[in-house]
């Protein structure tokens, strides 16, 4: 609990004794002048004890010209009450009870969001405050230099992303949620918010500490409040147009409406006419207070997003959670987000021998999934000028020879003839001078989670769409294994773009959410209406395009999301609806038992405390329910 909440209490504690003594006396001791005056006193001590920092926030606001918000409305209402007692109509303690649950509220609303803020922390335990360099020095992570080694030792966690000058073991649970040991050695990257396990590791930085993946996933939880969802941005527009339409509604009920009646009946008694309308016009201002919308909108919000980094999905803020709800088409990358990206060579047509050296020499420094399984066949290669075609593949010369490794398009460029081939994995078509010499076939694993997560997809009803630079008879073999019916294949990134706009702009669909890696996808993430980038945690352009990063490479991420999306903006729409019907019947029954022609009983204070403090807090708690949503 901070420690504002906590002095809060504590206050309320007091005053509400206060306030207790203050209504035995007034109800047990007989009625006198000097006996009023000495519980009179404790309610306003008991008042400025529970309110005193609502009275100056209202006093402020004023003076800076922004004043109508629920200080001022809490302020006018309780300051008001204690006024019209001279008419009899109100006890005093029900004044000081107007403002002792007002702040009763505002405990339950810095309890939830402390609890939130703290859940969604701990979720993400990845702060670190101090660093070891080699010479044994504890230094602050932010002051160590790029190209500097540090120690870690066994049961900490990495500080700084970098790579490893010793040998060992990390775990990266904290990052991806998989308790899986992993062997590192000298050279491999490692990444910040790994946990060291078994020996003392040294690390050699690549990145200063705020450059870091795990600072940036920590800034990106933190930070995700500032992006607003739709409706919470109408709460605060609707909170500023509604405050002053409730200070002029009060305004008429208190004046104009008793002015009339006397006008019309005379002015002989005109302070049991004004009485109950003034009594009515603060229970309206009262009752009106927006907090319970203000605070719950976004703490449900908050919440969800809470929900999500438990489960290692970083969002980004509340607007890609609305979007989210109302995400009706899902479009998938094949390689790396449906399949494993770890490809393995099945076939090769032609001289094998031959075409391992020249593919090897022509991808040796390439990253793409294809070049890696090409590269990890142990053998000799030859030297190339290379020359890269993105999307396309490689161009190399040798002794005054041009040869080529690529796809069937970059031959057609060169009006070379593709030997014909029917195979459903991946194909690299190898070409010397104007002739193809021969083919490899490689192909790519399904991800073990990939039909479960996409059933479920399509079982929510959800539109799914895969859009893959492969080959046809690849796309369509994974396609059928998944029961995925609508694909698109043989596509450039340009090709991805154009395809994702037509889809996005469609009148067929509401919003898109677009999965790729992150690196090669990022035009289509950043145009899609929620960008998702998966297993990409130690990449600045995966953060950077996404909406939202899954930190893990799990596609059950994607049905996680959305069923936290729908019960986010069920429990938004829950709270706007309660709210709004509470109070407006509260109102309109105040107004209506105050006017004594009616003869109805009158409407009590109390009611009007649980239309603001008794709504803002049930709104609250079920605000909280989107932290507590379980795994179905």
């Amino acid at each position: 609990m901070t420690r504002k909440n906590k002095i809060l209490i504590a206050r309320l504690i007091v005053a509400a004794i206060i306030w207790i003594v203050a209504i035995v006396i007034e109800k047990t001791v007989d009625y006198s002048f000097t006996i009023e005056m000495v519980y009179l006193s404790l309610y306003v001590v008991a008042y400025l004890i529970a309110g005193y920092d609502i009275l100056i926030g209202a006093f402020k606001h004023i003076i800076e010209g922004n004043f109508l918000d629920e200080y001022f409305l809490m302020s006018l209402a309780t300051i008001g009450a204690f006024l019209i007692r001279i008419f009899g109509d109100i006890e005093y303690l029900e004044a000081v009870a107007v403002m002792v649950f007002f702040q009763v509220g505002e405990v339950f609303q810095g309890i939830a969001v402390e609890k939130s803020r703290k859940a969604i922390m701990n979720s993400m335990d990845l702060k670190v405050t101090k660093c070891t360099l080699e010479d044994g020095s504890v230094v602050d992570p932010d002051s160590v230099n790029i190209g500097d080694i540090i120690l870690v030792k066994p049961g900490e966690m990495v500080p700084i992303d970098g790579i490893m000058v010793t040998e060992g073991v990390i775990n990266s649970a904290s990052l991806t949620g998989e308790a899986v040991d992993i062997d590192l050695s000298i050279g491999d990257e490692v990444l910040s918010g790994s946990v060291n396990t078994i020996t003392p590791i040294k690390v050699k930085t690549t990145k200063a500490y705020t450059d870091s993946t795990a600072f940036k996933i920590l800034d990106m939880v933190e930070n995700a409040t500032m992006k607003k969802a739709k409706s919470e941005r109408f709460i605060s527009k609707f909170a500023s147009i509604y405050t002053p339409i409730v200070v002029g509604l009060a305004l008429i009920i208190a004046v104009i409406v008793p002015l009339i009646i006397c006008f019309v009946n005379g002015f002989d008694n005109a302070g049991a006419t004004f009485s109950p309308y003034i009594y009515a016009a603060l229970t309206c201002l009262v009752v009106s207070c927006p907090c319970a919308l203000v605070v719950s909108v976004p703490l449900t919000y908050f919440a969800g997003i809470g929900m999500s980094a438990k489960k290692k999905i970083i969002v980004k803020g509340g607007i890609s959670l609305e979007n989210l709800a109302k995400c009706d088409t899902v479009i998938l990358d094949k390689t790396g987000t449906l399949t494993k990206a770890e490809f393995e060579i099945t076939k090769i047509i032609g001289d094998k021998d031959e075409l391992i050296k020249i593919a090897k020499g022509l991808e040796i420094n390439s990253t793409h999934p294809l070049a890696l399984a090409i590269n990890k066949v142990e053998c000799d290669y030859y030297s190339f000028e290379i020359e890269e075609r993105p999307g396309f593949g490689i161009i190399g010369k040798k002794d005054s020879k041009v040869y080529i490794c690529g796809s069937k398009k970059l031959l057609s460029k060169h009006n070379i003839e593709p030997i014909e081939l029917d195979e459903a994995g991946s194909v690299l078509y190898i070409a010397e001078d104007n002739k193809c010499i021969g083919a490899i076939v490689l192909e790519d694993a399904l991800k073990e989670e990939a039909k479960e997560n996409i059933t479920k997809l399509i079982n929510m009803g959800k539109r799914v769409i895969v859009l893959s630079g492969d080959t046809e008879k690849s796309v369509e073999s994974v396609c059928n294994r998944l029961g995925i019916e609508e694909f698109y294949y043989g596509l450039l990134p340009d090709d991805k773009v154009r395809i994702a706009s037509s889809i996005i702009n469609s009148s067929d669909t509401k919003k898109v959410l677009f999965t790729g890696d992150g690196i090669n996808d990022a035009p289509v993430l950043a145009m899609s209406d929620i960008g998702v980038s998966m297993g990409q945690i130690g990449s600045d352009a995966a953060i950077e395009a996404s909406d939202i990063v899954v930190l893990n490479d799990n596609l059950e991420a994607l049905p996680n999301m959305l069923k936290i999306s729908k019960k986010t903006h069920i429990i938004v729409i829950e709270n706007i609806i309660f709210t709004i019907s509470v109070k407006v019947l509260i109102l309109i029954f105040s107004f209506l038992t105050n006017i004594n022609e009616l003869g109805l009983p009158k409407l009590p204070m109390w009611v009007a405390i649980f239309g603001d403090v008794g709504v803002c807090v049930l709104a609250i708690l079920n605000a909280m329910r989107a932290f507590r949503m379980k795994k179905e």
